[in-house]
């Protein structure tokens, strides 16, 4: 990443990369880069993968689907986003997003504020290195202001 006066650019293919509950994140800006504001990153899922329904009262999502087709949950649905769609999911509300095909997608999501978020997706690639430890993660996500319903 190069900082050029208020600029902040990061190549393609660069950026943190991080293993989060079987999906790759390259973290493009971090809540480091932007004074606490938001997180930045390209998200790549994989075929059948993505977390399960969960809410986080301090952070916003919002995604931009590049490619292949994105499940977005919430208790009302389902919502299928295509390349170029883009949703936004409310901070306190639940919702859930899954790769139900059998190619890979890639997203861009942004976090805001994504101070928690972010610490939640360092701090599960240290622990846990792409996999999937349902204690360990539910223990982290307490700690991040995440919740998973029973």
């Amino acid at each position: 990443m190069q900082a050029q006066r208020n600029t902040i650019f990061v190549p393609a293919g660069e950026g943190e990369q991080l293993k989060v509950l079987g999906m790759t994140h390259f973290t493009k800006v971090s809540p480091e880069d932007t004074g606490g504001q938001f997180t930045a990153i390209v998200i790549d899922i994989p075929p059948e993968c993505g977390p399960p329904m969960h809410s986080h009262e301090a952070d916003s999502e919002f995604f931009f689907v590049l490619e292949g087709t994105l499940t977005l949950s919430d208790p009302d649905g389902d919502i299928e986003a295509k390349p170029g769609d883009f949703c936004y999911l409310r901070g306190g509300g639940s919702h859930a997003f899954r790769n139900n095909t059998d190619s890979h997608v890639r997203a861009l999501a942004m976090v805001t504020p994504g101070n928690d978020a972010h610490r939640f997706f360092k701090q599960i690639d240290a622990e846990l290195d792409g996999a999937v430890d349902v204690p360990v993660v539910l223990d982290v996500a307490a700690r991040h202001g995440i919740e998973f319903p029973a």
